[in-house]
């Protein structure tokens, strides 16, 4: 894909580099007559063309016949003249038509003595070549029996590859020429049976003669008011040239390059049989056919054009108005006519592209003749990159299950040696943590024996637990190696190098035999990994199915507070029912936030209806029955808490009343107000840790990232430059996820489980639940938190310190001697006096 979008940048660079330099010639008429004396036309006898008086005299404008007086008014008197400029051009458009019709309408001699010839001196070098080859072989067989050592030289099919290959360079002008008259018949037919050759008569008036170009005079007016659309006709039509001579260049070059590869192609007799060099033989074989269904191609969307422009561009245009006065708002300024596919071309001034309808119409020509020219290219390039990739890595299977099924000797399978454990940066994982396996998945046979649990752990896929997960987003490693194995099976064409492609093109063909066997390993990683949408959505709907519902906001103020749930609702209530008395503190907070102390009641009363809801429902469920904005709900609530902790004497009152201590009252509301009000920063408090992820396991993670956090790499970015800009931007990102997948929203719910990219793939892979992926996140966020934290907390000490030692600098007299060892490192470099009040003060503590 980089290749082709290059390709394509490259052609787009080109393009306008050309549009740059044929709009950058085009001179003002006027400065170019003005300091001489221009001839009247002569192709028109010095008047104006037929059919302009009549909407000159309409706009008040007059045609006149002598330039003095055009200069009068050059506004609105026209004076058409001879021009060198015009008649050049209209000679290169000619030439450029005459150039397009002689190419797709001479073909070549394929078979022309002076091709075979060279064809014949490649030949006998390549035989010369092959001789050499022969006569190694042959000593290596000698040499090997007569030393009674074992090689893998067999002698008669080294003698069967040396006949085809004799075979195969004898005939291979035969066989080239073949193929290249095939695709010229190809070329024919459609260029006859669709009309692709009657392309160049599309543009200009009259059919490509030569004497077009001998009994032409160019004209142009001089009237200023012409001169945009003289330019702009003139930078289309040489745009049209520029068109033509890369279409009929294109098709030459094919010509060419097929000629030179016909050359070379004996020489493919003697790459062929090399392993280590087997691969240019197919890169030539593929840029031969590249080129050689370039020609075809082209001449099936020349046809295809053709066809279309004979029918009509199917866009909506408006040609009511061609060749009328309504149509004429872009003046014709030279008698050159131009116009698209669907124009009646005469020499009629009128019918000249003079309105947008019929300008747009050739624009899009050129733009057709364009997509012409490159498309075919980039499509065979496609077909070239991919399909030959992935069926050259399918003939490699193929040929070693045929290997295998022959009896072949079986290769021993190699001890698996010990490899180290993946281990992130200053981080120690577990003791449990399973080393991973490291096998050798080389060949079709190894991958065989392989069973389906060490295919997963030797490409690092085998997860267990939650701190597995950790361990591998913590090692940039280990995360690079799972990222590319997982893209690689998915994949194999994606691999860099043709042994790698057959290696997961391997592995991926035994899991695909394995699950029709019904082998649920198998299933679970095809599955996981599979393009079909309809298979990852049922598996993504699985993992967001075993996420467990959103936790109640009284549950979850329990499990902080070590209060029992039914106590947290009754303290709740007493709190709520007390403030919704005090007609004054409503009033003052209706104050505050701008708001009817009606509507705060209103709130008071949902709030305490709904206080047993999900954290995240809360607000909204308020927002749904009192009809107001969720941040004008979230301000009271956080309002309220303030109120509550300012008065003492109430919550000693509800503590007594309740049977707990005022201190657990004040700890209920600090941990449950800001969980309601602003359920989405405190996203991580909504997710409880079930029974099957141990708490052992889940603060692992958490110690484990918050190590990484503290002192690992810090993955340095166009966004990211320090510790604590990498630390803020997961907290956002965690929290933004979590909200996703804690929605209701099954699309937000899909778009969090996209977010998660890497780490999605090996929670399918390995069957762990959505409870365990919210259990995961949870701990990785706290932890960046907690680490975020200590960021501040050490920034604020630093910032206190220093304005402290800013206050406190002093001037200290000179130490003495028998004090210098002692006070060397807190006194260097300051040799002022200390003031007398102060000499018994003890050194500033830093």
């Amino acid at each position: 894909m980089k290749k082709i979008l290059l390709a394509f940048f490259s052609l787009a660079f080109l393009f306008f580099t050309l549009v740059f330099l044929l709009g950058k010639s085009e001179v003002h008429a006027y400065d170019y007559y003005k300091n001489m004396d221009p001839r009247p036309c002569s192709k028109g006898g010095g008047t104006c063309p037929t059919g302009l008086e009549s909407i000159y005299s309409e706009r008040r404008e007059q045609c006149v016949d002598t330039y003095d007086t055009f200069k009068q008014n050059p506004v609105t008197n026209h004076f058409w003249v001879d021009d060198p400029d015009i008649y050049a051009q209209g000679m290169a458009d000619e030439r450029a038509r005459e150039f397009l019709d002689w190419v797709l309408n001479h073909g070549a001699v394929d078979n022309h003595p002076s091709l075979a010839f060279m064809w014949k001196v490649t030949r006998n070098l390549a035989f010369f070549g092959l001789m050499i080859i022969a006569a190694v072989m042959g000593l290596g067989f000698f040499i090997s029996k007569r030393a009674s050592f074992e090689t893998n030289l067999k002698i008669w099919p080294s003698i069967s590859k040396l006949g085809v290959s004799l075979l195969y360079i004898f005939f291979s002008f035969a066989v080239i020429s073949v193929l290249i008259q095939f695709s010229e018949i190809l070329m024919k037919f459609f260029l006859e049976t669709l009309g692709g050759k009657d392309l160049f008569n599309i543009y200009f008036s009259g059919i490509s003669e030569e004497k077009n170009y001998i009994g032409w005079i160019g004209c142009r007016d001089l009237n200023f008011k012409v001169q945009e659309a003289v330019q702009a006709e003139l930078f289309l039509l040489k745009l049209t040239n520029v068109t033509y001579y890369v279409l009929g260049s294109m098709l030459i070059l094919r010509k060419v390059l097929l000629w030179f590869l016909l050359f070379v192609s004996p020489f493919l007799a003697i790459i062929m049989p090399f392993v280590f060099i087997r691969n240019i033989g197919w890169i030539w074989i593929g840029v031969f056919f590249q080129w050689l269904f370039y020609g075809p191609l082209v001449a099936i969307f020349l046809g295809a054009l053709r066809q279309i422009w004979h029918a009509g561009i199917p866009f909506i245009f408006d040609f009511s108005r061609v060749a009328t006065k309504l149509g004429y708002v872009y003046p014709t300024g030279v008698n050159i006519i131009y116009g698209g596919p669907a124009q009646i071309l005469n020499n009629d001034p009128l019918r000249n592209g003079n309105y947008v309808d019929t300008f747009v119409e050739y624009v899009i020509t050129l733009i057709m003749l364009w997509a012409v020219i490159a498309f075919p290219w980039w499509l065979l390039r496609i077909f070239r990159d991919y399909c030959c990739d992935g069926i050259n890595a399918a003939k490699n299977i193929l040929m070693s299950m045929y290997d295998q099924m022959r009896g072949g000797p079986n290769p021993q399978h190699p001890a698996p040696g010990p490899t180290p454990a993946n281990i992130g940066v200053s981080l120690k994982l577990p003791k449990d943590l399973e080393t991973p396996i490291k096998l050798k998945l080389e060949t079709v046979e190894e991958v065989k024996r392989t069973t389906t649990e060490n295919i997963t752990k030797s490409l690092n896929l085998s997860t267990n637990k939650l701190t597995d997960v950790a361990s591998f987003e913590t090692n940039k490693q280990v995360k690079e190696t799972v990222s590319k194995n997982i893209e690689y099976l998915s994949n194999p064409t994606k691999a860099e190098t043709p042994s790698e492609r057959q290696k997961y093109m391997n592995i991926r063909t035994e899991l695909f035999n394995r699950a029709i066997k019904n082998d649920q390993g198998a299933k679970q990683i095809l599955s996981s990994i599979s393009s079909s949408r309809l298979e990852q959505r049922q598996r993504r709907d699985t993992l967001l199915k075993s996420m467990p519902q959103v936790a109640l906001a009284t549950q979850l103020v329990s499990y902080k507070v070590k209060i029992p749930q039914e106590k947290v609702t009754s303290v709740t209530t007493s709190i709520i029912n007390n403030f919704s008395l005090k007609e004054s503190i409503i009033d003052t907070i209706a104050k505050e936030v701008k708001l009817q102390p009606q509507q705060v009641r209103t709130i008071f009363n949902s709030l305490l209806q709904n206080i047993s809801q999900p954290i995240t429902g809360i607000v909204d469920k308020i927002s749904e029955e009192t009809g107001l904005d969720k941040e004008k709900i979230s301000s009271v609530i956080k309002t309220i808490a303030r109120f509550i902790l300012n008065d003492k004497e109430t919550i000693n009152s509800i503590a007594q009343k309740e049977n707990i201590k005022p201190e657990e009252v004040e700890k209920l509301i600090t941990t449950q107000i800001p969980v309601i009000a602003e359920p989405e920063k405190h996203i991580e408090e909504a997710v409880a840790i079930p029974p099957t992820v141990p708490l052992e396991e889940y603060e692992n993670v958490k110690k484990m990232w918050q190590k990484q956090y503290e002192l690992g790499e810090i993955p340095v970015s166009e966004n990211i430059k320090s510790r604590k800009q990498w630390v803020e931007q997961d907290i956002v990102f965690i929290t933004n996820t979590l909200n996703k997948l804690l929605s209701a929203n099954n699309e937000l719910r899909n778009q969090g489980l996209d977010d998660l990219g890497y780490i999605l793939p090996i929670f399918l892979l390995n069957n762990l639940k959505g409870e365990e992926l919210l259990v995961y996140l949870k701990a990785k966020l706290e932890a960046a938190k907690a680490t975020d934290e200590i960021i501040n907390r050490e920034k604020a000490i630093e910032e206190k310190l220093k304005e402290k030692m800013d206050e406190e600098k002093v001037e200290v007299a000179a130490p003495k001697k028998k004090e210098e060892e002692k006070t060397m490192e807190m006194a260097q470099g300051l040799e002022t006096d200390i003031p007398s009040e102060d000499k018994n003060k003890p050194p500033p503590q830093v």
